[in-house]
């Protein structure tokens, strides 16, 4: 979530791998927009936002560069400022969308790839959706009269040359780590993405006690990386646990069978 702070108003940032996201009434599909194509081509796809409140919003539109840090925290640049950026390769019809009370409206996405494009890089950027307060809320605000949460919807956009067909991810590492200052433990797990297209995948942790055979799976975490990344995926351990305990990771690659799977043994 980014939160920015403009006269008292609090603004929420909403993003999501799946295909809508729903928030304050609003959704928005999809939430990805994948679009392939070779320099000098232009690609238009649709997004759809839904109204389904009892209240009209504005929306304002803007594109922001991004990259996710190892820890896959995201961070934000201004659109342009990143190697692989394709913000100012995005247009869209407006740049501000109305959208009444129980209303639809389709706003279509346009792409224009430079002729002096790369033809092998993943390039990607984020579309914004910023809800702009209304006159009434800001006049309320200027005489100190409560907090207007405002929101906005975060588009990825990504752009991957045709040839670009290798779905590929490696385990770099697996590591127990701990807080001096605590008794938690994590087990972190380093990945690369060593392909060069968009990799969606499921990162899960198995513990077996060797002594017992007692068996610990937990909860998958979900990841999503760009080609030559690096991410640290981490699972917090429960409280307590003894013993030596034989860890195993298996890395799921959505679209396709193929696993990496990954072995360690850890004294607890």
């Amino acid at each position: 979530m980014r939160t920015y702070w403009h006269y008292s108003l609090i603004l929420f940032f909403c993003t999501s791998f799946g295909q809508s996201i729903f928030a304050q009434g609003i959704s928005m599909s999809p939430t990805r927009l994948f679009f392939t194509g070779n320099p000098g081509e232009t690609i238009s796809q649709p997004v759809i936002l839904n109204n389904s409140s009892e209240t009209d919003y504005v929306f304002n539109i803007n594109t922001k560069d991004w990259k996710r840090e190892e820890d896959g925290n995201k961070v934000y640049f201004e659109p342009g400022t990143l190697e692989n950026s394709n913000a100012t390769w995005i247009s869209t019809t407006e740049s501000s969308v109305n959208l009444p009370a129980k209303s639809t409206k389709e706003i279509i996405v346009t792409m224009k790839i430079p002729v002096d494009a790369s033809a092998s890089a993943v390039t990607n950027s984020m579309l914004f959706f910023t809800q702009i307060g209304k006159q009434k809320d800001k006049a309320e605000q200027q005489k100190g009269i409560g907090i207007i949460a405002l929101f906005e919807f975060g588009l990825h956009v990504y752009c991957t040359p045709p040839n670009n067909n290798t779905l590929s991810l490696e385990i770099m590492s697996i590591e127990d780590i701990s807080d001096e200052n605590t008794t938690s433990r994590k087990v972190a797990i380093g990945i690369e993405n060593d392909g060069n297209v968009i990799n969606d995948a499921s990162v899960e942790l198995e513990l077996t006690n060797t002594s017992t055979g007692e068996e610990l799976k937990l909860n998958p975490i979900n990841i999503s990386m760009l080609p030559g990344t690096k991410q640290v995926v981490k699972f917090n351990l429960p409280e307590g646990l003894t013993g030596t305990y034989l860890g195993v990771t298996i890395i799921k690659m959505a679209g396709t069978n193929d696993l990496r799977v990954g072995e360690k043994t850890f004294e607890f």
